[in-house]
């Protein structure tokens, strides 16, 4: 999974697969759940990643916006906690299924 939005702003897309921002391999779960926050259902992406599986990015009101040839793109918003405060912000993944991303490109 690759992040396409930093804070809700774009990535250009130049700096999508540098050094800074490379693809991270997980797990991608799609479910629909209750949120108290808005009290309403809501769909989640849930994305696990790392050796113990215990970091996990979510995505909230996700909707896939394209898929081809083993990648797709996800759309919604993520939540984060700013002074005790929530704040959400557009978010897209660019997500590689089944196969894998691009490799990271060396550094200078």
């Amino acid at each position: 999974m690759l992040k396409m939005r930093l804070a809700g702003v774009e990535v250009p897309k130049r700096r999508l697969h540098d050094r800074y921002n490379s693809a991270r391999p997980g797990t991608l779960e799609v479910v629909e759940t209750t949120d108290q926050g808005l009290h309403r259902l809501v769909r989640l992406a849930r994305f696990t990643y790392g050796e113990s599986g215990k970091y996990v990015d979510t995505l909230f009101d996700v909707n896939l916006l394209w898929y081809r040839d083993g990648r797709m793109v996800l759309s919604g918003f993520e939540r984060s906690k700013v002074d005790m405060q929530f704040c959400d912000y557009a978010q897209s993944w660019l997500c590689f299924v089944g196969t894998e991303p691009p490799p990271m490109p060396e550094g200078r």
